[in-house]
């Protein structure tokens, strides 16, 4: 075969196979805690100013069979939540996916009081500071029920409830803009600005303890 002839064939069988791969990854980490080191804070996440020496106090990362993850203990009534912002395209990648474990579950606490709103784990996708979706696993609220604590700017989602799966990790999916229009009643207008975690016990006052784990974002359930 001609020299030049066999290039371009080979150019095109080159671009031929290209067309049949995804044009972006069916799943992508937002955080599995290894650039970190136990004991420390995670490493790219954040908290409200001035609140980074008692977030230090909660959030640390830790190891669990060999993998990294995020351990959170407030028994000091800190109430601090934290968040790691990124671009996130749900068009292209509509699901959010997370591992979390709880591991002590606050006495008392129901998130539809101001008095009792306290969850072990809480896991946030937010719109700005001001506007979010909350997940939790909570002690009290049936699980598939959710609380308007701001109407038209924040939800609370019950997950996972109770003791019954306590000590033991749970794989959780969440498909936003669809969460986002039901929990809202309107269609997402922008993309998230990324997510949030914040484990608490001040409202009851009593110690509340969860582990994080493999948050990524995916084009499939």
């Amino acid at each position: 075969m001609n020299p030049k002839k066999s290039k371009w064939v080979l150019l095109l069988a080159g671009f031929l196979c290209l067309g049949s791969l995804p044009l972006f990854a069916a799943e992508l980490s937002v955080d599995e805690f290894s650039a970190s080191e136990s004991g420390t804070f995670p490493k790219n996440w954040k908290t409200y100013p001035f609140h980074y020496g008692k977030a230090e106090r909660v959030y640390k990362v830790g190891s669990d069979g060999g993998r990294q993850i995020l351990k959170a203990e407030d028994s000091e009534d800190l109430s601090i939540p934290i968040f790691k912002d990124f671009q996130w395209d749900t068009d292209k990648y509509p699901y959010l996916k997370f591992r979390w474990r709880a591991q002590k579950i606050p006495a008392g606490s129901r998130e539809t009081s101001r008095d009792t709103n306290d969850s072990a784990c809480a896991v946030y996708v937010g719109f700005g500071r001001t506007s979010a979706l909350k997940y939790v696993w909570s002690a009290a609220l049936e699980k598939g029920s959710f609380w308007a604590k701001n109407p038209g700017k924040f939800y609370i989602i019950s997950k996972e409830t109770g003791s019954a799966s306590q000590g033991r990790w749970k794989e959780e999916t969440v498909m936003v803009a669809n969460d986002y229009e039901k929990y809202f009643g309107r269609k997402m207008e922008r993309h998230p600005s990324g997510v949030g975690v914040m484990t608490d016990g001040n409202a009851v006052h009593q110690p509340a303890a969860c582990d994080y784990a493999d948050f990524r974002i995916s084009s499939e359930p």
